[in-house]
Order: C-alpha cells, then sequence, then structure tokens
C-alpha cells in the first residue's frame, strides 16, 4: 500500500502493517510508545522546574514564641490521663446509672446478638431453656466466673448485682 501524498507517513500502511510482511516500519511499537511517553513526562518536568513562577510568597516567617508554645503543647494533660485511668479502673464511670440494656450493649452483645464461639442468643428461648432449668443463680455465678469461650463477667467491669441484671434482661428478652 503506498500513500500518494507523504511516502514516508501513512496512517494505512501503519494499520495494515501487522498484515504486511513488515515492508513498512511500524510506528506504534512499543518501543516507540515508550520513547513518546518518556519525552512527554521529560517535557512536564521541564516546564514545571523552568517554566513555574517563583512565588516570593512562600518565604516563611520566623514562628513567635507562642505558635512554638502552641505547637508543642500537650494535648492531654497527665492529670488528665491519671484522671481517665482511674475512671476505666472503677468500671467505667458511672456505671450504677447505666440501664441492664447499656450494661448488655457494653459487655454482652458482641457474642450473645450473632451466637459466637457457642453463646446462647438473646431472644431464642431454645437456647435458653436448658441453661434455665439449673436455676437463674447458676447463671449468674457463670457469668461472674466465666464458662466456656465466654470471660468472667463477660470482659466487663460490672459488679455481682449489676450481671444479675443484665443476665435477667436477656432472660426476659427469650421467652
Amino acid at each position: 500500500m503506498r500513500c500518494v501524498f507523504r511516502p514516508t507517513f501513512c496512517w494505512r500502511s501503519v494499520v495494515s502493517s501487522a498484515h504486511d510482511d513488515d515492508t513498512h516500519d511500524n510506528l506504534m511499537s512499543p518501543k516507540n510508545a515508550t520513547l513518546l511517553i518518556g519525552l512527554l513526562l521529560l517535557a512536564v518536568v521541564i516546564g514545571e522546574v523552568l517554566l513555574a513562577p517563583a512565588d516570593e510568597t512562600m518565604v516563611r516567617a520566623e514562628p513567635t514564641a507562642e505558635e512554638i508554645a502552641m505547637h508543642i503543647e500537650p494535648v492531654v494533660s497527665l492529670a488528665e490521663m491519671q484522671d481517665l485511668a482511674s475512671m476505666m479502673a472503677s468500671g467505667g464511670g458511672d456505671s450504677a446509672a447505666q440501664t441492664p440494656d447499656q450494661m448488655y450493649q457494653a459487655a454482652c452483645l458482641a457474642c450473645h446478638t450473632t451466637g459466637a464461639a457457642g453463646a446462647p442468643k438473646i431472644g431464642v428461648a431454645g437456647d435458653w431453656t436448658g441453661r434455665l432449668a439449673k436455676g437463674i443463680d447458676t447463671l449468674v455465678t457463670s457469668a461472674i466466673n466465666g464458662i466456656g469461650a465466654m470471660p468472667a463477667r463477660g470482659g466487663s467491669q460490672l459488679d455481682d448485682g449489676q450481671i444479675r441484671a443484665v443476665v435477667e434482661y436477656i432472660l426476659d428478652n427469650s421467652k
């Protein structure tokens, strides 16, 4: 296939070069495409470095003493951290004012809603009938000491009375 207009460049020859017996150079070869991309990237880099306007406002002033103090000031003081640690050690604050539902959601929800590790599910009466046959005191003791995969107190800091309230809440919602 010959081009009449430009004998050195013809799109028809590029498109049909795969069908010819390599009589014409393939202008869209991977080597040429890589070279083209490399040249374009080089042009962009040179344009950004050499032609970018110098911005005189980019000069940064020395920070003042107040700015330095603000940047190095701790986010939380040691006293606040100690207060938070003592509150967590005492059971998370005002847990006595929590409802059984709130205590259930904080300590029991993850396992007793999904049945993880064989935990009886809340709302499924069949899961609790065999356990309830042993008595509510046995259930409360198991919740306090832990049983199977369940850690003692469900991994919480609830006291014995709160554990009993949560067990009764679960049983009331599983009838």
